[in-house]
């Protein structure tokens, strides 16, 4: 089944807003020596805006979208597809889609559906070549495994192998102070997870206090998870990696920031505390690949999952494999289809749909403490490609 044109419809969207938001401003990270800056959610309110600047960004007024659709056409009965973007304006979506189907776009003609990993191979370089990013490779190795799933009326991780049909899930949360913090994990204890996640930059006297108070509010068993985020130093990061042996967490991620290697071998060779990283390294693009010389070096015990597309996920959790290693944030499919994935960081993911709203692609879902994906051999109606078209304002 061959690639034989590439295709992008721009229609008219829904109305939008175009009120924008504060991320919470970067502040140096508390009680620490380290000189470093955080996220100022991550250990009280935000950071206070000059009076009046976020009002004047906000309006509610719903103002004219569009949305563009992107098709690789095949000789064959199914076509590869995905959403390609929305915009305020269709000349901007106009100019996008030109730069995909005239760069892009030649690299797929003529390559068959099925030779997904030839075209993840051409479309990685791109990445160097073309300046693309991940964002490219991700889309269109997706847009063909969603191809494939339909293809054999199966989902992607049964495609893939199917290691484990549910994992356990956790969850993350968040608060401004330490009883908020306790509070919300508290309450995703009761809502059935086995585990969850702070993104707490308090500092290693700050993040001492809620490992303490956390410990005692949810007992031996819950899974206990830190995510400072690169918000301490080497020596920082090892007293409380101690203190998170005492109260029996699962890992610490992200402890330093991702170039330092070497501060990271000597975390693991210091630490019994699992040391988990590689989330940003890996989020530039640079995954599975990345990942091996952190292997090599024993300077990760836990790699963060950024394999670009499903095809990269399932290179990247091998790889790990060979070295005993696991791995951490897949995509739900690749988590199911390796043996070395064990938990699941739940998005938002609710319970199993109805039987009459699953299809073969599989739905990700979050049940009495494990993720699954629901499915059945039905496959999706086809888009309607010459209304699409008559919808359409423009078909680059």
């Amino acid at each position: 089944m061959q690639i034989k044109d590439v295709r992008i419809y721009i229609k008219p969207g829904a109305p939008k807003q175009r009120s924008v938001y504060s991320r919470g401003g970067i502040e140096k990270v508390p009680s620490g020596r380290s000189n470093m800056f955080t996220h100022a959610r991550g250990f009280g309110p935000p950071s206070a805006l000059p009076e009046g600047w976020l009002e004047a960004c906000q309006d509610t007024t719903e103002y004219p979208s569009f949305d563009a659709t992107l098709r690789l056409v095949t000789d064959g009965p199914l076509d590869a597809y995905t959403s390609f973007g929305s915009d305020f304006h269709q000349d901007d979506l106009v100019d996008q889609a030109q730069q995909f189907k005239i760069n892009i776009g030649p690299l797929l003609l003529g390559a068959d559906v099925f030779d997904r990993e030839f075209v993840w191979q051409r479309l990685w370089f791109t990445q160097r070549f073309y300046y693309t990013g991940r964002a490219t490779l991700d889309m269109v190795d997706r847009m063909l495994w969603d191809l494939a799933s339909r293809h054999a009326r199966q989902p992607i991780y049964r495609l893939l192998g199917a290691c484990r049909e549910k994992v356990p899930a956790y969850r993350n949360y968040s608060g401004d102070t330490i009883d908020e913090m306790v509070a919300n994990a508290v309450k995703v204890k009761e809502d059935g997870y086995v585990g969850a996640k702070d993104h707490s930059y308090r500092g290693v006297q700050g993040n001492t206090d809620l490992a303490r108070e956390l410990r005692a509010a949810l007992g031996g068993d819950f899974i206990l998870l830190h995510d400072p985020v690169w918000s301490y130093t080497y020596d920082e990061a090892v007293k409380i990696g101690r203190v998170l042996e005492n109260y029996n967490y699962g890992w610490i991620e992200e402890p330093l920031q991702d170039y330092d290697m070497m501060g990271y071998k000597k975390l693991c060779d210091t630490l019994d505390l699992p040391v988990l990283g590689l989330e940003w390294i890996g989020h530039l693009g640079g995954q599975p690949y990345q990942t091996s010389a952190f292997l090599a070096l024993q300077a990760v015990d836990i790699a963060r999952q950024r394999g670009v597309g499903i095809t990269g996920q399932i290179k990247q959790a091998q790889l790990a494999e060979a070295f005993g290693v696991d791995v951490h944030g897949g995509d739900p499919h690749a988590i199911l289809a390796v043996p070395n994935d064990p938990l699941f960081e739940s998005g938002g993911q609710g319970p199993r749909p109805p039987e009459e709203e699953l299809d073969c692609l599989g739905t990700a879902y979050v049940e009495d403490g494990y993720m699954g994906i629901a499915w059945n051999d039905r496959v999706p109606d086809e888009p309607d490609w010459d209304q699409l078209e008559r919808d359409s304002v423009v078909v680059v």
